[in-house]
C-alpha cells in the first residue's frame, strides 16, 4: 500500500494503485487510479449489498411465479 490522494474521497490515506483503463500506444496501461483503502472496503461492502439484493429479489421472483 501507498499514500496518496484519493480519486474518489479526495483524502490522503493509504491505499493502492489501479490501472487507469487508458491504454498507451503500446497496450500497456497506466496504474495513476489511487484509491483509498477505505474507500475500497466501503465499493466491496456495497457490492455485497446489491449481490444479496439482487439474489433476494431473483428467488422471490421465483417464489411468485410458483404461487
Amino acid at each position: 500500500m501507498e499514500v496518496g490522494k484519493c480519486g474518489v474521497c479526495g483524502s490522503w490515506r493509504r491505499g493502492d494503485l489501479f490501472p487507469s483503463e487508458n491504454k498507451r500506444e503500446d497496450g500497456t496501461m497506466r496504474y495513476e487510479n489511487f484509491v483509498c483503502a477505505r474507500c475500497q472496503r466501503d465499493v466491496r461492502e456495497w457490492r455485497e449489498i446489491e449481490r444479496a439484493l439482487d439474489e433476494y429479489e431473483k428467488r422471490r421472483r421465483k417464489l411468485q411465479a410458483g404461487a
